[in-house]
């Protein structure tokens, strides 16, 4: 994608096989697809692709099906909400690093995956997945990898055009993906037993989202039992896989930057003992800008794309219907007309003030507009609060030769496991004196 953007500045317009194709590079004409033109356009072939998984939940449905689950999942990500769940991402980060012990070399990629799916099973779910992690994990990456075989998450659809194609060569075709596979069906499976505890023990609490979408209510109203199943779905893939990839691509930077990870030690350090609770999150600007600038390196949606259903104009390109058009936050926060020394892990950039003159849609690691990923606050508010917990009482060492690959899916993950070795730190310390022993 690099390749293909290399010399254009608002767009740039290939052709795949039979399939036009307009890459915008502008933020200003994101917002026009996202926001202003929201309307008139359908999710790209990319996220289409999914549906063999993620049927029509809450990623891939549309129009009014689309807004009625997003009306009724909502509340369960209300502020009120996220007060309560911020205690949780506290308490769960504790136990699963209660684990590690001095020295461990771990896959930070797995244990963030693990940990990530136990939150959204406790918190969005209303239910204990830990018996079933590994069951669950297993059968999530399975699956992954499946779909990306078949090109899954590819912007585009195959082939070649006269610029380089973007479509991955010699891939099976989309309709491989026509039977599931048993790591597949396994998945299902767990999603109908969720559905079914719910059913069998049904709460007066409707906070969480399978209660929800099984109350009574006229938003709810003929929803299928598939409808639902999907919605859960979605939830339990979409709400660990991007949070776990980002707080994966956090730690490796954090360990490869001993003087940042020096700064984010003194910040949580001034917690108050069994935080940070909801009320001190905004006492960790620094953490906070860490995971910023991670998903600005490492966006785990690192492209989005829309079919236009109507033909429409950007800056002078004429896009007919029928067009797909894409938008790549890994090409707007790797610009260096956005970013000074883009390459660069620098949180500063997110707390010195250069964010103010960022144009708007310049940074989207959630994308924008009515399809905006409705958890973006829970995510914000789960990363930083595990990110400072893990900080809190661990040291992270990233292997000087240790470059993890990029996975290009659905989700822009690491391609294999990231070992990172964790050093237990016996605070209260002196900082001077216990850098001088971690790092010297």
């Amino acid at each position: 994608m690099r390749s293909v953007a290399r010399g254009s500045r608002s767009a740039v317009a290939i052709k795949v096989g039979r399939q036009r194709i307009l890459l915008l590079l502008d933020p200003a004409l994101v917002g026009q697809l996202l926001v202003e033109h929201a309307a008139v356009t359908t999710k790209g072939p990319g996220v289409q692709l999914t549906r063999q998984m993620l049927g029509n939940g809450l990623l891939t449905s549309e129009g009014k099906p689309h807004d009625r689950a997003r009306k009724l999942i909502a509340p369960a990500f209300s502020p009120r909400r996220l007060a309560g769940y911020t205690e949780s991402f506290a308490e769960r980060t504790r136990a699963r690093t209660d684990g590690w012990h001095d020295g461990d070399t771990l896959d930070v990629h797995d244990e963030m995956a693990c940990l990530t799916l136990d939150i959204v099973g406790r918190t969005l779910l209303g239910i204990d997945l830990t018996d079933r992690s590994s069951e669950i994990r297993g059968s999530l990456e399975a699956a992954l990898q499946r779909f990306g075989e078949v090109g899954g998450g590819s912007l585009l659809i195959g082939g070649a055009g006269r610029r380089r194609s973007l479509g991955r060569r010699g891939r099976r075709p989309p309709a491989a993906m026509d039977t599931p596979s048993t790591a597949e069906a396994d998945v299902h499976r767990v999603v109908d037993e969720v559905i079914e505890q719910h059913r069998r023990r049904p709460s007066d609490d409707r906070g969480d989202v399978v209660s929800a979408l099984l109350s009574d209510g006229q938003v709810r109203a003929g929803m299928t039992d598939q409808e639902i199943h999907d919605h859960v779905i979605t939830m339990i893939m979409a709400g660990h896989e991007t949070t776990a990839n980002a707080l994966t691509w956090a730690l490796f930077l954090v360990g490869r930057h001993p003087d940042i990870q020096a700064r984010l030690h003194d910040e949580v350090d001034r917690l108050p003992a069994g935080g940070p609770g909801f009320s001190q999150l905004p006492d960790l600007p620094f953490t906070r800008a860490v995971i910023s600038e991670a998903m600005r390196l490492y966006p785990p949606a690192w492209v989005l794309g829309r079919t236009l259903v109507v033909p429409l104009e950007f800056a002078g390109w004429h896009a007919p219907a029928g067009t797909l058009v894409g938008v790549s936050p890994l090409l707007l926060h790797h610009d260096p007309r956005w970013f000074d020394n883009p390459e660069e892990f620098d949180p500063d950039r997110w707390l010195d003030g250069r964010q103010k003159s960022l144009p708007r849609n310049a940074y989207l690691p959630f994308g924008t507009g009515p399809r905006a990923c409705i958890g973006e606050q829970f995510a914000w508010a789960e990363a930083v609060t595990v990110l400072a917990v893990i900080a809190s009482k661990w040291t992270i060492r990233t292997p000087s030769d240790l470059t993890p690959g990029a996975q290009y899916r659905v989700t822009l993950r690491p391609s294999g496991p990231v070992p990172l070795t964790v050093a237990a730190r016996n605070a209260p310390r002196p900082r001077q004196a216990h850098e001088a022993k971690m790092f010297d």
